[in-house]
């Protein structure tokens, strides 16, 4: 097999397995999160993990290697909050560190696109994947008990984020209100760190959503329309 597919091959499978590992070891043993609020977070890393591997396998996108280095680093540090070690967290560990060594490595380098793509622009790529956010973020400000605003956001958000994604225009003013507001709430809500944590994520998407390149991009791109012809003028000599 060729070494700049090989790479990609093996990168990603090191950090798809690391993230399984790591959700199989937060499901079974979620301190000190509650179980629901750990559902909510492995939630979180598999989406992020698929949306990553496709992004790094299929579309090549520099972006991919950016959100699964950032994916795999989130999760280790999660991952360590339990305390104790066992035989899954301590091989989650070890494929987590390969992972961040060959994403943050020059191994990529000749495989993913080095110019951006004629699609979206950057604003469009990030303001989804924020809004997916809210599932790990609704899971870490719950810590104890999962509230229903709280339960409501982090369904509001992948919702929002799949149809902006498909182009519907309630997904961006969806994300410019209803997800920044729910979050706020849940901020007031919850209190602590928790409110923190959920702060950052409704001004995040929120400055994202009002940005113009948000909207533009979901603008339908017109070809334009080819010159009009004229009629040759009589005795010009043209047939």
């Amino acid at each position: 097999m060729h070494r700049s597919v090989s790479a990609p091959l093996v990168i990603t499978g090191l950090f798809a397995l690391s993230e399984l590992l790591w959700s199989i070891r937060i499901t079974a043993r979620p301190d000190p999160f509650s179980p629901g609020a750990a559902m909510l977070i492995v939630a979180g890393i598999v989406a992020y993990t698929v949306i990553a591997t496709v992004g790094i396998l299929l579309v090549r996108a520099p972006w991919a290697r950016w959100l699964a280095l950032s994916t795999a680093v989130a999760t280790l540090v999660l991952g360590s909050l339990g305390g104790s070690f066992d035989a899954v967290a301590i091989a989650a560990t070890v494929l987590s560190f390969l992972a961040v060594g060959g994403l943050a490595g020059p191994w990529l380098r000749i495989w993913l696109r080095q110019r951006p793509g004629a699609g979206t622009g950057p604003v469009a790529v990030a303001l989804p994947l924020a809004a997916l956010c809210a599932l790990p973020v609704a899971g870490i400000a719950a810590a104890d008990a999962v509230s229903v605003v709280l339960l409501a956001l982090a369904f509001t958000g992948p919702l929002l984020a799949w149809a902006y994604a498909r182009a519907l225009r309630w997904g961006l003013w969806g994300l410019r209100l209803v997800a920044p507001l729910l979050a706020l709430g849940a901020a007031v809500s919850t209190g602590g760190w928790g409110a923190l944590w959920l702060t950052a994520y409704a001004v995040t998407v929120a400055s994202l959503a009002w940005q113009p390149a948000a909207r533009d991009a979901q603008s339908p791109v017109r070809a334009p329309l080819p010159p009009p012809r004229v009629a040759p003028r009589p005795g010009s000599g043209e047939s």
